[in-house]
């Protein structure tokens, strides 16, 4: 009888994170399958976490499952596309997982956790089917869905130092289409389209906030015909663009702007064992 040396575990384990995703049969809508999303697109310094292995960057042909823990540098993005249809891209500075996923003709459920950083997520077929069955966990408090796309960021604390301009501890949800329902021990709210609500921590009670206005560039006169350009470049020109360096928002009757089309990911990757 063979021994299962801790070595010999650990390769099988590096051996199951590796595996291609095009050595799988591609998932049928509601069908079994033990893939929760594909990785549309991974950029700067990412990891993936699979138990006590690791894989860096998180690489396009590698599915995601069910307990991945998605972690991301300060230059760090991935972008998801889930089963069901949902779309999830992880911003920089992000530790995310996939806390429990199913979806299959009998049953569905799309848990997901944030311990901090950023994402942005559209709703897929299990949100529609029961919003109950979707759910995003923070140290502040605990997201649903009404059928949506939002944003969601959280920053459990701050260093000694201080948090960075502009940022305070405790979680930021602005809702961009349906509705979005948060709780805590303190209490429960919804946030409607176009609506932003702040929590300093899980003990306040979640209440409505005013979304901060859109900084949108003063228009600058045209110049006279005829003039040559200068340091400030073309006439009416600004660095920043029409949206004053906000992010876009969704293209009409498609995904969302900050969807990347096909499919992507880092070139090369670094697989590793050992424990977070």
């Amino acid at each position: 009888m063979t021994r299962i040396t801790p070595r010999i575990a650990a390769a099988l384990c590096l051996l199951l994170l590796a595996t291609p995703a095009s050595a799988q049969p591609a998932p049928e809508p509601g069908s079994a399958s033990p893939d929760a999303a594909q990785v549309l697109r991974s950029d700067g310094q990412t990891m993936l976490v699979r138990g006590s292995a690791f894989l860096s960057p998180v690489r396009a042909e590698v599915p995601i499952r069910s307990g991945d823990r998605i972690r991301t540098g300060p230059d760090g993005h991935v972008q998801l596309r889930f089963a069901d249809g949902g779309l999830i891209s992880i911003q920089p500075g992000s530790d995310f997982r996939v806390d429990s996923w199913v979806y299959d003709s009998q049953r569905q459920r799309s848990f997901f956790e944030l311990m901090q950083g950023s994402i942005r997520a559209v709703s897929g077929r299990i949100g529609k089917r029961n919003p109950d069955d979707w759910r995003l966990r923070t140290p502040t408090a605990t997201i649903g869905i009404r059928g949506t796309a939002f944003s969601v960021h959280e920053t459990p604390t701050c260093p000694v130092a201080g948090c960075p301009a502009g940022i305070e501890p405790g979680l930021t949800v602005e809702v961009t289409e349906g509705r979005v329902a948060v709780s805590n021990a303190a209490g429960a709210t919804e946030v409607p389209a176009g609506g932003t609500l702040r929590l300093r921590d899980a003990r306040t009670v979640p209440s409505m906030a005013t979304a901060p206005p859109r900084r949108v560039p003063p228009a600058r006169p045209a110049r006279p015909a005829g003039t040559g350009g200068g340091a400030g470049g073309e006439a009416g020109s600004d660095p920043q663009g029409p949206t004053g360096g906000n992010a876009l928002p969704p293209e009409p009757g498609g995904p969302p702007a900050w969807i990347a089309p096909g499919t992507g990911g880092a070139p090369s990757a670094t697989i590793s064992a050992g424990r977070r």
